[in-house]
């Protein structure tokens, strides 16, 4: 196995990334091991645990940081660079589902899967929330993990989709209000 020669530790993501993207194996494990877990954490919760989405939207995320290697400076962690990748794979996807899911709205009406409710607090009860999460529509699920996961406030988020300050307090309101609906059905 090569070592990963380091000139300076401000460089070390630098050169791991690049050699990364160049193939080296320990580099490729590094990725993998130590920045992939953290990337797909962020993905994780911000597609309601979503497994196959978040499973593709890592694997989108790893090959853009490996094909715009070179374009890492350094001023951040991996990590924090590739997360700034996964939330554009974030918003293209989001806009994917919302147009699906106009589309299947227009062909029929499908109900909702309904899971167990937990009994149990911490994990089970953030489980719960992100089941609950993934069966609001698109746009409400948007909007409040813009909110409450990434911290945006109403105008930013107002001029991430593309709407007015007005409409977006709106929509956080009927986002809520979805919200706490399933939650009371997985307490039923």
């Amino acid at each position: 196995m090569d070592a990963v020669p380091l000139t300076q530790p401000a460089h070390r993501d630098v050169e791991l990334l690049a050699a990364a993207a160049a193939g080296r194996p320990d580099a490729v494990r590094w990725l993998l091991d130590e920045v992939a877990p953290i990337v797909h954490g962020f993905i994780w919760a911000r597609v309601a645990g979503d497994r196959a989405a978040a499973e593709d939207l890592l694997q989108d995320t790893l090959l853009a940081a490996v094909a715009s290697a070179s374009s890492f400076r350094g001023d951040s962690a991996v990590s924090t660079w590739m997360c700034a990748i996964a939330r554009h794979r974030l918003a293209r996807h989001w806009d994917a589902e919302r147009r699906s899911e106009v589309t299947r709205s227009r062909l029929r009406v499908v109900a909702d899967e309904r899971t167990d409710a937990y009994d149990e607090d911490g994990l089970l009860q953030r489980e719960a929330v992100a089941q609950a999460l993934g069966r609001l529509p698109v746009q409400h699920r948007q909007v409040l993990v813009l909110k409450y996961l990434d911290g945006l406030g109403v105008q930013d988020i107002a001029e991430q989709i593309g709407r007015s300050r007005v409409q977006v307090q709106s929509l956080l309101q009927r986002a809520r209000d979805s919200l706490r609906r399933e939650l009371a059905v997985d307490d039923d």
